[in-house]
């Protein structure tokens, strides 16, 4: 055993130390003994970094008060941690940014009310607008909240503060009384002194209650303003939204319609279009970085698009980037900017709009190939980006009405004709999904008109924008599945990364996956954009928090929609990292190794189970489930299995068995049933194997255990094949035997060892019986080596005039009726 020591044997043949290198291992030792006291002590001590820190903490049960002579050293520390309070003290009563903050809070909704006032009540209003002020004045709740949860941070901070004074200040009183009664003498005017500086940080800690107080009070009375207004505001989304299906203004056949036209609409119409052009520099200036990067994506992208085009050209689904990078940084840009923004200044929202239309049409354009399909869709691109404009500036109703009466009289008629021409073009004939669309949008534009002639108004705008809302948001999907399933592609393309081993074998199957993922999150992206659209919720952080909050009662449980998704989510990820450990062992870890194939697959399975268990409680945990309840889930299962579950436990425990034991295993070739066949699969509850003519058996796992199989290639592969061969009585036996060492040794996929055994058997009823008995290395090729065999004794005993008989049998007849031998003579006379 090595003792750390250098030695050498003496000549009296004993172990000699060399005192120098013993010193060394002593030194090194010691070294690292004083290393690790020193790491002890720098973690173990606290650190005297604030008043709180610097105080006693002992029971006043079992308080021991120093002496004397710690006098002066606890002064000086009570000093300095007093000193340290005060500052921390004042930096909390440093209140001037918050309460600076919240002055321009209430300043800038001022204004938002003041604009409010202007317009009258939102009961009346768009929904967008109503929508858009909500949105504010939830910004500025938002950041009333964050400066609540700052001053109670200072405040919880300032109560620990108090406690710990408190604590010294009875420490102090109750050293003096100690050292009173003990008849020590000492210094008074020491403990008056601590005590002085005590009250002064008191007086300290007690001005910086009251600025926090006063902070805490102004901010309350603001957050309740704005907790009003949004409480307003939602519910005149709600009205708005009840009133969907209410009959809510004149019908254009009415006279009330048309008195509405008179100079106090032009009025409302300017008003609307210098309230639209107003600017907010408060709010763009807040929001200036998302400015700048809407600009550097704008101008970056394109050009980085153009630079490295040739790189992409690989790739099908980015082609019609490539040909319109300026559309394509336009409309990321767009998109990105809208997402990324709390809040939307009315003409930024509606230019980025723009934006992002144009964007997406040239896109578009690109990839619909049918010109009739491009015309429909920039011409709905035209009518989106003029409502968007007409809504921008809040036009009048009855003008906006009007509108939407004769650009829904246009496209109905367009729409017809289309359904129709979509039945006989050869291009578009097979495209059922969008014909499925473009009646669906005739039947929606016949009932907003409707709408607006019988005066159901908000019915029938809320119907012509989802419309159009819609159709963008099945554009939007369809081009974002292109771009990621194109950036997808092209990164597992890569040289660097498809001479992996795990990306050579699997790449496409990797691509798949992630494409689906991909594919997932697009299409729960654009639901929690559609329900808004079609009104069932009033925005898509409405559907998150409904979805989050919908419950449902499973005994004393409550389980959310959020648990769901997240025990969901927990099964999918499983199943994934399932999949991916199992393709890392098989092309990293064990692909060096030469390991078993069916070594490698129990692996793999009993990984697929480890993990899909884990997922399986994690989900289990995440949807409330405790350990009584796994009990009792246990204890069902114990009686189910007791009752009439027995054969599929057994079919799961013989799995088992067989993929530890390993009887048989993934490619063997065995016999089962009198039929061959080569395993496939094996499943936790049955095996599956592909017989000769490709049809497949399912064996349960249970009789794979219990019953008689034979494994043809448990240990080798290697086979005997023994061909019957029969011969004339009178052919010459050691030529018959010649001829099959010949044919045997000279075949190649027969083995030389062992070496092929040509046997005369036995005399047979009408030939002499030899067995030719060989071994071929490979099983799979018994069927070809046993039929060329014989081909290739045919041909030899032809050409040695050795003749292979046929059965042959003499009738002897004891009676014959005379009648019938008469017949025979006949015949042959």
């Amino acid at each position: 055993m090595d003792l750390g020591v250098s030695g050498r044997v003496g000549a009296d043949g004993l172990l000699c130390y060399r005192p120098s290198v013993l010193f060394q291992k002593k030194e090194m030792v010691l070294m690292r003994f004083l290393f690790l006291v020193f790491l002890s002590w720098v973690l173990l001590t606290p650190a005297v970094g604030g008043y709180a820190q610097g105080s006693p903490a002992t029971s006043e049960d079992t308080q021991t008060y120093p002496g004397v002579s710690e006098l002066g050293t606890r002064f000086a520390q009570l000093t300095g941690s007093a000193e340290r309070t005060s500052v921390e003290a004042v930096e909390l009563a440093n209140i001037a940014g918050p309460l600076a903050e919240v002055d321009a809070l209430a300043l800038k909704i001022s204004e938002i009310r003041g604009r409010v006032a202007e317009r009258g009540e939102p009961d009346t209003w768009y929904v967008d607008t109503v929508t858009q002020f909500k949105v504010q004045f939830d910004v500025a709740r938002k950041k009333l909240s964050a400066i609540q949860e700052d001053v109670a941070g200072r405040q919880k901070k300032l109560t620990e503060f108090r406690t710990v004074l408190k604590k010294d200040r009875q420490f102090w009183s109750r050293w003096a009384l100690a050292l009173k009664e003990q008849g020590e003498q000492f210094s008074e005017a020491v403990f008056l002194q601590a005590d002085e500086r005590l009250k002064t940080l008191e007086g300290v800690l007690q001005s910086t209650a009251a600025e926090l107080v006063l902070l805490q009070e102004r901010g309350s009375l603001l957050e309740q303003v704005v907790l009003a207004e949004v409480d307003r505001f939602s519910g005149a989304l709600e009205q708005l939204r009840k009133a969907t299906f209410r009959k809510n203004d004149f019908s254009f056949f009415s006279y009330g319609y048309f008195v509405q036209f008179n100079m106090q609409l032009w009025t409302e119409v300017q008003e609307g279009i210098r309230s639209a052009l107003t600017i907010d520099l408060d709010l763009m200036w807040g929001n200036a970085w998302a400015y700048i990067l809407f600009f550097l994506l704008l101008i970056m992208l394109p050009l980085n698009i153009s630079r490295y085009r040739t790189r992409f050209t690989g790739s099908d689904e980015w082609a019609f980037v490539l040909d319109r990078p300026w559309a394509a940084g336009s409309f990321v840009s767009a998109v990105l900017v809208v997402t990324i923004l709390p809040v939307v200044p009315p003409l930024v929202g509606f230019s980025l709009i723009v934006i992002g239309i144009i964007g997406a049409t040239r896109l578009a354009t690109v990839l619909i190939s049918n010109r009739r399909q491009r015309r429909l869709l920039v011409f709905a691109a035209m009518i989106m980006v003029v409502t968007s404009a007409l809504r921008f500036i809040s036009l009048p109703q009855p003008l906006f009405r009007l509108f939407i009466a004769i650009f829904v009289l246009l496209l109905i008629p367009v729409l017809c004709r289309l359904i129709y021409w979509s039945k006989r073009d050869p291009e578009i004939v097979h495209q059922t999904f969008f014909r499925v669309l473009l009646r669906f949008g005739t039947v929606a534009f016949c009932l907003s008109l409707a709408g607006q002639v019988a005066g159901y108004v908000n019915f029938s705008i809320w119907l012509f924008r989802a419309v159009f809302e819609t159709g963008m948001i099945v554009l939007f999907v369809i081009m974002g599945l292109r771009l990621g399933n194109g950036f997808i592609d092209f990164v597992l393309s890569r040289h660097r990364i498809r001479r992996h081993s795990f990306f050579e074998k699997y790449r496409k199957e990797a691509a798949s996956r992630l494409e689906r993922l991909f594919g997932i999150i697009v299409y729960f992206y654009a639901l929690l954009h559609l329900l808004p659209v079609w009104r069932v919720f009033d925005s898509s952080s409405e559907v998150w928090v409904a979805l989050s909050r919908a419950e449902l009662m499973v005994g004393p449980n409550h389980i959310t929609m959020q648990m769901v998704l997240l025990g969901i989510a927990a099964l999918y990820g499983a199943s994934q990292i399932s999949w991916l450990l199992q393709t890392v062992c098989e092309t990293q870890i064990f692909y060096r190794e030469s390991v078993d194939r069916g070594v490698l697959d129990a692996i793999k399975r009993l990984i697929h189970y480890g993990v899909i268990l884990v997922g399986v409680l994690v989900a289990l945990s995440v949807l409330g489930m405790n350990l009584q309840h796994f009990v009792v889930i246990l204890g069902a299962l114990g009686v189910g299995i007791g009752f009439g579950l027995q054969d599929i436990v057994n079919n799961f425990l013989s799995g088992i068995i067989l993929l530890f034991e390993r009887p048989i295993k993934v490619g063997d070739g065995i016999l089962v049933d009198g039929e061959y066949g080569t395993v496939k699969y094996i499943g936790l509850r049955s095996t599956i194997v592909e017989t000769l003519d490709q049809s497949e058996l399912i064996v349960p796992n249970a009789q794979m255990i219990s019953q008689k199989v034979t494994n043809w290639t448990l240990s080798t592969r290697r086979v005997r094949v023994v061909i019957a061969v029969g011969v004339a009585y009178g052919s010459p036996v050691d030529d018959v035997l010649q001829i099959l060492t010949e044919v045997s040794t000279a075949h190649p996929d027969v083995l030389t060892d062992p070496a092929p055994s040509p046997i005369f058997v036995a005399f047979g009823a009408s030939s002499l019986d030899f067995e030719l008995r060989v071994w071929i290395g490979n099983i799979d090729g018994r069927p070809r080596i046993k039929s060329e065999l014989l081909q290739r004794i045919d041909a030899r005993f032809r050409d040695a005039d050795i003749q292979i008989p046929f059965p042959q049998r003499d009738l002897h007849l004891r009676s014959v009726d005379a009648d019938i031998v008469a017949d025979i003579r006949t015949s042959r006379s």
